[in-house]
């Protein structure tokens, strides 16, 4: 399974979360496991290193899913700043957080947080 680093939440196999972009910091200059780093991007392969990402099921559960290579697009749209948490930072519009309702987990796109909402690592959106 490949992915686009913006639409994931990461985990490794003790279910600890991986900051996407340490991981492609940590490996982006390794020739045998860049696939490919062009003007549209940078693929990783990461098939044996233990990544998994959490998928969001209809009924909200969150299910692993091992990842073998993950895609950095150098093409944005358009960016917007958002306090979450403590810090302020910014996010292409179509960035996707994983937002706790009730009981269960959605998606929703940087553009459409809403001050208030609660993502699932615990961090408030301001």
């Amino acid at each position: 399974m490949g992915l686009l680093k913006e639409n994931l939440l990461l985990i490794n196999s003790n279910g600890n979360e991986i900051d996407i972009d340490e991981l492609f910091n940590s490996y982006s200059d390794e020739s045998d496991r860049v696939l490919a780093n062009d003007e549209i991007g940078t693929i990783i392969y990461t098939a044996d290193l233990d990544v998994f990402s959490l998928e969001v099921t209809s009924t909200g559960h969150l299910i692993p899913k091992k990842v073998n290579q993950l895609s950095r697009c150098r093409f944005g749209t358009s960016i917007i700043r958002l306090q979450i948490g403590s810090k302020i930072a910014s996010y292409s519009s179509d960035t996707i957080f994983h937002v706790k309702k009730d009981d269960y987990v959605i998606k929703v796109r940087a553009d459409k947080l809403k001050k208030g909402m609660v993502l699932s690592t615990g961090e408030k959106v301001y």
